[in-house]
């Protein structure tokens, strides 16, 4: 079980990936990591499981390190041409496998609707990075939508 951000949308999306191999380097003493902050170092990969956490059909799974304001600006123009697509685009934020079988309750959802000329790379860094348990004796997890229209 693990986060994960996600694009969500009822049209196919393409992949995308880095244009080259970049290192990576986890410095766990220091608590640091450095991946060359290249604006491309990211992947959007398909992502299978979307039509759990959403009524889109597709889906593709956000990979990178770490948030930078360049990698933060190329998904918002990965999110506007998919927008020429269709008229929503959804991003999510969610706990993965989370059973609801075995809890009694379901996730809180926080859903936010924006139109593509007011997001910025902020709400990018910041749906990334929202705190998907309120403490750590939570067993009902908050997960967070961003609702994006033209």
């Amino acid at each position: 079980m693990s986060l994960c951000t996600f694009i969500a949308a009822n049209c196919p999306m393409d992949e995308v990936r880095p244009s080259k191999e970049y290192p990576l380097e986890i410095n766990v003493d220091e608590g640091t990591t450095y991946d060359g902050d290249a604006d491309d170092n990211f992947s959007l990969c398909q992502f299978g499981a979307v039509g759990d956490y959403s009524d889109k059909k597709y889906g593709v799974c956000l990979e990178w390190a770490y948030y930078t304001e360049g990698r933060a600006k190329l998904i918002l123009e990965y999110i506007s041409d998919v927008l020429s697509r269709t008229d929503i685009v959804e991003v999510w934020h969610v706990w993965l496998d989370y059973g609801y079988y075995e809890y009694d309750e379901r996730p809180i959802i926080r859903k936010k609707k924006l139109r593509i000329d007011e997001i910025s790379p902020e709400d990018i860094r910041q749906i990334d990075t929202a705190a998907i348990w309120e403490n750590p004796n939570s067993i009902r997890p908050i997960f967070y939508c961003f609702e994006i229209t033209k």
